[in-house]
């Protein structure tokens, strides 16, 4: 079986999936896709907040809609790293990635990256302190579990949809992006394949590439 080079990530806020995407993208020598960069722009061209977004999207379908077809127009591609929500869904030939991280942990990478990062501040709403952070994540965890159930019949956050589930709260950055590298290209290789969790940092050595 010809498989797709399509890898598609996703995972809880805070979990790394932009920062993993770009290192797997480079490693990979890949094209790199977000459907957060296609929120951001879509927020920033209409002078709103992701919490806006989040709490329209409840009621207008179109928003989703908007973000979902650039998206669906990635199937046809090869050669690309997408971080998605979504991706898994859209594209289900791709190489599924889950980033696990307890909220606690998240929450604190959140706030730190916001108020270090304009354009990811474009997300944060109006938090002033770590409390603040954990309610707006937890909010818009809900929010985006209940609307993506209700308009796909699909959870984002369910790590059974995925053949590679990685926890990073004791992962580098490095080292999440060295791990999906290792099981993406042995997935690549594999007719059948049994998901996989990594718990822990493994590394990757290229002598056999």
């Amino acid at each position: 079986m010809k498989r797709k080079h399509i890898i598609t990530i996703s995972g809880k806020p805070g979990s790394g999936k932009s920062s993993t995407a770009d290192k797997v993208a480079e490693l990979l020598s890949y094209t790199r896709y977000s459907s957060g960069d296609f929120v951001r722009k879509y927020v920033r061209k209409h002078s709103m907040t992701l919490a806006d977004f989040n709490a329209r999207a409840a009621s207008d379908h179109s928003l989703d809609e908007a973000i979902d077809e650039e998206l669906r127009k990635l199937r046809d591609e090869n050669d690309i790293v997408i971080d998605s929500r979504l991706g898994f869904y859209w594209i289900p030939e791709s190489f599924k990635v889950y980033l696990e991280l307890d909220m606690e942990v998240a929450t604190v990478r959140i706030y730190k990256d916001a108020m270090s990062n304009a354009n990811r501040r474009v997300g944060a709403g109006s938090a002033t302190s770590l409390a603040d952070a954990a309610k707006q994540v937890q909010s818009r965890l809900n929010a985006e579990a209940r609307r993506f159930k209700r308009l796909y019949g699909v959870d984002p956050y369910k790590s059974t949809n995925f053949d590679l589930v990685i926890n990073t709260a004791r992962h580098s950055p490095q080292t999440v992006a060295l791990t999906v590298f290792d099981h993406y290209k042995k997935w690549l290789k594999t007719e059948t394949w049994r998901q996989v969790h990594s718990e822990v940092p493994m590394g990757y050595s290229f002598r056999d590439e």
